[in-house]
């Protein structure tokens, strides 16, 4: 079983639904505990789903409360063993959790605090509350241990997507998106499929596209995202600087949408300002477009991405580069297109959710 608070558009919570159908697929007993959220419709029939009121968000400590004891019981009257849950709940959560479900309870950490002290605190109370941990990276999980995670429950397993999703192309659909969009046939076009956040710092993409322009004046910025939680005022915010610099034209906001190949099928590039969890990447890459990230604030290297084979990598805070990358990848259409190839490829041997789930299986077992 699941527990959530809901299942609004952000990494972790796609990473819940995609685990979740695939496990559900080989006849595996699963449930998703969660208020509400777009990306319910993308659970598969097979998943059990069970709801739960909370207030707002979810994110007070009432409603965390309600998920765990929905959760429990549950657990208990319906016969799960394992509880899955999110990285964001507290040590007591987990603790109660476990004590009234009688159930083995798994973490992922799907990310690495920016400040050394959240790092570090971070490290030291993980493995107090779940009996396994899992990151989702090499780096993760040497940047977590540096910082004090004891790893005797710590394994390591790579996200995965439904690459079979990205396969096919209907080329109709993609010219009638980019019509609904205002876009042309032949505008240039890059895709942002990520959170809109302060933290996640699209701003500096929206004050360095203009570099972008100068060389390609018909090019678009797809963003497709919110901030997470369902909440828009910062994505609104985000909209009407956009219109103060007058890029409304060329930078397009679409919000948080579900079916995020719709939008990957009309790029030429995707990009977004920092690998995370990774998931955008990878079906971007699926989708065979050529990525340019940065590396993040944190000791973070990315396992994803081969520079100057499936993509470009610039250093956080280096806009400028990001512009020099664009309009490279852009000028050079067949360096780009083979750069999508080799990261369609990449993610199809390396990345699919059948390989991940494969192992978490065996992760699930040896509790």
């Amino acid at each position: 079983m699941f527990a959530t608070t809901n299942l609004n558009y952000n990494g972790a919570k796609k990473y819940i639904v995609e685990t979740a159908n695939e496990l559900a697929s080989r006849g595996h007993k699963v449930g998703i505990v969660f208020d509400k959220g777009p990306l319910a419709e993308r659970v598969d029939s097979r998943v059990k789903k069970y709801h739960v009121k909370l207030n707002g968000l979810g994110l007070d400590p009432i409603s965390r409360l309600k998920v765990i004891l929905k959760a429990a019981v549950i657990s208990r009257s319906e016969g799960y063993h394992i509880i899955h849950s999110e990285a964001s709940s507290s040590i007591l959560s987990h603790k109660m959790l476990a004590f009234f479900s009688r159930a083995k309870i798994v973490e992922t950490i799907h990310q690495v605090w920016i400040k050394p002290s959240d790092r570090q605190k971070a490290a030291k109370v993980l493995p107090l509350r779940a009996d396994k941990l899992i990151a989702i990276s090499s780096s993760v999980a040497g940047v977590m241990n540096k910082a004090g995670l004891n790893m005797k429950k710590t394994v390591v397993l790579q996200n995965g997507i439904n690459t079979k999703e990205f396969l096919h192309l209907d080329w109709r659909q993609v010219k009638g998106s980019k019509k609904s969009l205002g876009i042309g046939g032949n505008d240039p076009v890059l895709v942002w499929v990520s959170r809109v956040s302060r933290e996640k710092n699209l701003e500096a993409f929206i004050n360095w596209f203009p570099a972008v322009l100068a060389d390609f004046p018909d090019a678009r910025l797809v963003v497709v995202g919110d901030n997470g939680s369902g909440d828009r005022s910062y994505l609104d915010q985000t909209i009407a600087k956009i219109k103060e610099l007058e890029l409304s034209r060329n930078i397009i906001c679409v919000g948080g949408q579900a079916n995020v190949k719709k939008y990957l099928s009309i790029g030429d590039i995707f990009t977004i300002t920092g690998l995370a969890r990774d998931l955008s990447v990878m079906e971007a890459m699926a989708m065979g477009l050529p990525v340019v990230v940065s590396n993040l604030r944190y000791p973070y290297k990315p396992e994803l991405v081969v520079h100057g084979e499936t993509g470009l990598l610039f250093d956080w805070g280096d806009w400028k580069k990001w512009s020099e990358h664009i309009k490279f990848l852009l000028s050079h259409s067949q360096v780009a297109k083979k750069m999508g190839e080799e990261g369609k490829k990449r993610v199809s041997l390396l990345f699919n959710i059948e390989k991940h789930v494969d192992k978490l299986e065996k992760i699930y077992r040896s509790l």
